[in-house]
């Protein structure tokens, strides 16, 4: 009896050392962007919310992640955010393994924000829309930098 009651408790306390060391990544609902809460849990797409992202060596930013993971998932991403076409060029250069990622400011979805956008990041190589919260014009800088040279550096 005195086992099985050692075991329950190492059981116990590993499960509880776990579960502080998960519940640290989990983020409570109302810490998560509108546009990740509206895409979460939508069929053909991969949601997630960023806390922290290095843009560079002294700027980290909460950013919300879509990744298409269906051909339905990528043309509803394209229909909301207004991904254009891609030129009949683009379209060679991506076609020979470019990984092209173009930015563009999109308004916060939250009115009260300090700062009046965001900036919208997609790959249709990876099929991706990213949306970097920014707060500030460095920021905003700093994310269109870091987005110019994941396009220019193939080796990130």
């Amino acid at each position: 009896m005195k086992r099985w009651l050692t075991t329950l408790l190492l059981a116990l306390a590993v499960a509880a050392a776990v579960g502080t060391v998960f519940w640290r990544h989990i983020l409570p609902r109302w810490q998560v962007s509108d546009i990740y809460r509206r895409y979460e849990h939508v069929d053909g797409i991969a949601a997630s919310y960023i806390h922290n992202y290095p843009v560079n060596d002294t700027i980290t930013l909460f950013v919300t992640l879509l990744e298409a993971t269906t051909d339905s998932g990528w043309a509803l991403l394209v229909r909301d955010f207004e991904i254009d076409e891609l030129s009949p060029m683009l379209r060679m250069l991506i076609d020979r393994g470019e990984n092209m990622v173009f930015s563009r400011l999109i308004p916060k979805s939250r009115p009260s924000a300090s700062a009046e956008n965001d900036v919208l990041a997609y790959s249709y190589t990876t099929r991706t829309v990213s949306i970097f919260h920014i707060s500030n014009d460095e920021e905003k800088h700093a994310v269109l930098f870091h987005n110019l040279d994941k396009s220019t550096n193939r080796d990130k």
